[in-house]
């Protein structure tokens, strides 16, 4: 006597697959929203800042403008650095601009070590 091989094993594993259909769904959309959410912050920060001209004025400075945007509520912080022609780094300063101001337009000398050979204005947020 032969059997069926569902007779001799036993019905296939059967699997609610409306439930995982539905658990699916929603990771689906949470990892849509969490991809958007941080898109929107990445594209929209607190801070703008930009250097528009830098000068070369000495063997050991560098003068930059640097122009910054904010909400006029809030502090910020921005790194203002020179590199060398190497790309080696010859001087950093930290800059705070305070509440008050929403567009800040200013000149900023940096004493460096070396020969700059560029100014950059670097990691600029809210604090």
């Amino acid at each position: 006597m032969s059997a069926t091989p569902a007779t001799r094993y036993g019905k296939g594993a059967t699997r609610n697959d409306r439930g995982l259909k539905i658990a699916f769904a929603v990771f689906l959309v949470l990892l849509v929203s969490a991809t958007i959410w941080i898109g929107l912050d990445v594209a929209n920060p607190g801070v703008r800042g930009s250097i528009p001209s830098f000068e070369v004025t000495s063997d050991s400075s560098v003068e930059a403008q640097i122009e910054v945007r904010k909400d006029a509520d809030k502090e910020a912080v921005c790194v203002l650095r020179s590199r060398d022609k190497d790309g080696i780094e010859v001087g950093r300063r930290e800059l705070r601009f305070d509440k008050g101001e929403k567009k800040i337009d200013r000149t900023e000398t940096l004493q460096t070590a070396g020969k700059p050979n560029t100014a950059e204005l670097e990691d600029c947020h809210t604090v």
